[in-house]
């Protein structure tokens, strides 16, 4: 499973793609990201508790005063702190629930485990400031929006320009919480695209053991985050890899995997074993037109950055973390 993820508002702003032919018109690119939704957004949220995961929750909740005792202390810089009784909502509650499928006890230690990360790694203290330089080329960054209302985020694993294996999986973490900060209210997943056309074994990409780092803090960290990852044009030796590493991979986590033949014919239309349309579960206008879309987008750092920085700062004082209930 490590290899296999390894391998891979405003309208304001455009700018001409300096690759064009002469005899050809340039293109234009709009450069301005899609983080925000909008108040006529179609979502499909969350389902509600059921009886069973409502009494799970219960067991969680009488068990709040002791998994928000003692918890590590943070650093007095200029960051923000972590404010854990504003973390622990009902609905992260639910979600470790039924990543746990319906255990209390262990979503608890779970959320406890979290909480004490939370304190520990301060993702909520990665600031776009720090991350600027892993944001340089566009390998990784959220971007409009499917059909369920869930963040987009797009990796380009051909773009990797850095080599530090702890910056990688600190930008990593930066990305996921701006996706969670980008969720309408009710939605609690996101859509990962990958580009996989250019992969190779050769290229210089993600290493294994970052990779494995990262999917053990999105499994302990971010449960029941993924919605689905859309991976698009692998070539056929990489289909076939997975297809002999898919018996091993869990079976809700493959259910969410699908391929995407952004040039081709296979799945258009209809599912297709491995192979969807990609256009049946991202509106055309909202997709990039890499990835098979209508939105002829282009990643900009300067114009990108700045939405960035503003959604950061407006989510967060200098003394505490402000948090919604994604």
């Amino acid at each position: 499973m490590s290899s296999f993820f390894s391998g891979l508002l405003g309208r304001k702003a455009a700018i001409a793609d300096d690759t064009a032919g002469v005899e050809k018109p340039a293109i234009v690119y709009d450069s301005i990201p899609w983080l925000e939704p909008t108040p006529d957004m179609p979502i499909e949220p969350t389902p509600e508790a059921t009886p069973e995961e409502l009494q799970a929750i219960e067991v969680v909740s009488a068990q709040r005063t002791k998994l928000l005792a003692g918890l590590p202390a943070e650093p007095l810089d200029d960051g923000p702190l972590f404010d854990a009784s504003v973390w622990l909502t009902t609905t992260r509650i639910l979600i470790y629930v039924r990543a746990c499928k319906g255990d209390a006890q262990q979503a608890a230690v779970r959320l406890r485990d979290t909480l004490e990360w939370h304190c520990t790694y301060r993702p909520h203290a990665i600031t776009p400031a720090s991350m600027r330089e892993e944001g340089a080329t566009g390998k990784m960054f959220i971007n409009g929006y499917d059909q369920s209302g869930r963040p987009l985020l797009y990796m380009f694993p051909h773009l990797e320009n850095t080599s530090d294996a702890a910056v990688h999986l600190r930008y990593i973490v930066f990305t996921m919480e701006q996706a969670i900060r980008s969720m309408p209210v009710g939605v609690t997943k996101l859509t990962i695209v990958i580009d996989a056309s250019l992969f190779s074994p050769l290229a210089r990409t993600v290493p294994l053991s970052t990779a494995r780092e990262f999917l053990s803090v999105l499994e302990k960290h971010y449960p029941d985050r993924l919605g689905t990852a859309l991976v698009l044009s692998p070539p056929a030796y990489f289909v076939m890899f997975y297809r002999i590493v898919a018996p091993f991979i869990d079976p809700v986590t493959k259910s969410k995997i699908a391929f995407v033949d952004v040039k081709g014919v296979k799945g258009r239309g209809r599912k297709e074993g491995d192979w969807v349309d990609v256009r049946e579960l991202v509106r055309p206008d909202m997709l990039q037109s890499e990835a098979g879309g209508d939105w002829m987008y282009k990643y900009c750092q300067d114009a990108y950055w700045p939405v960035l920085e503003r959604m950061y700062n407006a989510a967060f004082s200098r003394t505490s973390v402000t948090s919604g209930e994604h």
